[in-house]
């Protein structure tokens, strides 16, 4: 990451460069004139000056320009990457300090088989828990390197979304919209598009949860079936929106987050619903809330 300092510098020395080269150019127009005395002559070298210092001013402000932007990319990557490590650190200890906080327990303390058995299934849960936090990373490195495995079968959608919907229930409040659609044959890998579908449910129950529950409507055209997630919550910023499927990204600052994560979900969502020949996207909506559509290629 380059350092304020090392940015400043850079700045001047552009600054600098720009000038010298206005006041060289000055000075040899100037010698210009001193130099020829025929008024013609003198005319066609002084725009002969102009129009060569005007091709290099140009393109000595397209570089400064480019420069500027390349320091403001790295600046931006840097601070992403950092609040990534921040993350994944919060996250690795989490688990790794409440399984040792239980096993301490159980090796310290004569429990019965009951209690042993809660904190050793607690232990259990926070392993998957690590498990999960490194598998995104490595799918993120998969998606990266387009080595992505899939498994593509027909799915059902109706039964697919069901079966979805079913489980997630239990936690919160889903409504399914897709009446006139109940026939719509996907041909994908179910354990990806569950993935996708999982991760948008579960960001609208952390982010955007309300009474309303959250919202799952299908619709389609001649090319794409849409599933839409919609929650009724406080949205998106506008000014984040950009930022929301860039990698390392969160919406919180990971000094004061109040929710789990990695920034790194909607990331791998967008990339795995490209390696299924889809998209991913947040959408415009009146109201309160946000809602994010994943569009799949469907048989007619």
């Amino acid at each position: 990451m380059l350092k304020k300092p090392t940015t400043v510098f850079v700045y001047l020395l552009g600054a600098y460069v720009l000038i010298q080269f206005l006041w060289w150019g000055y000075h040899l127009i100037d010698l210009t004139r001193l130099a020829h005395h025929a008024d013609n002559s003198i005319a066609k070298r002084i725009v002969m000056i102009i129009g060569e210092g005007s091709v290099f001013l140009v393109l000595l402000l397209f570089g400064l320009w480019k420069i500027k932007r390349s320091i403001k990319k790295e600046i931006q990557m840097a601070r992403q990457q950092n609040n990534f490590m921040l993350s994944v650190t919060h996250e690795l200890k989490t688990p790794l300090a409440a399984t040792k906080l239980y096993l301490q327990t159980i090796q310290k303390h004569k429990l019965n088989e009951e209690k042993q058995n809660e904190l050793i299934q607690k232990a259990l849960d926070e392993s998957n828990r690590l498990e999960n936090l490194v598998e995104q990373i490595l799918t993120a490195s998969r998606l990266e390197q387009q080595a992505m495995p899939r498994l593509i079968t027909s799915v059902s959608l109706k039964e697919f979304l069901g079966n979805l919907i079913s489980i997630q229930e239990k936690r919160f409040h889903i409504t399914l919209h897709m009446h006139e659609f109940e026939n719509i044959i996907l041909e994908t890998d179910p354990l990806i598009l569950t993935y996708i579908l999982n991760n948008l449910i579960e960001n609208a129950y952390k982010y955007g949860y309300t009474d309303r529950g959250v919202d799952i409507i299908v619709a389609k055209d001649d090319l794409y079936v849409s599933i839409q997630i919609r929650d009724y919550g406080k949205g998106i910023a506008p000014d984040l929106q950009n930022l929301l499927f860039k990698k390392f990204n969160r919406l919180e600052n990971e000094e004061t987050r109040t929710t789990k994560g990695t920034g790194l979900g909607l990331f791998i969502a967008r990339e795995s619903a490209r390696t299924l020949g889809g998209n991913l996207r947040l959408l415009k909506i009146d109201g309160p809330g946000a809602c994010f559509e994943i569009q799949m290629p469907y048989d007619k």
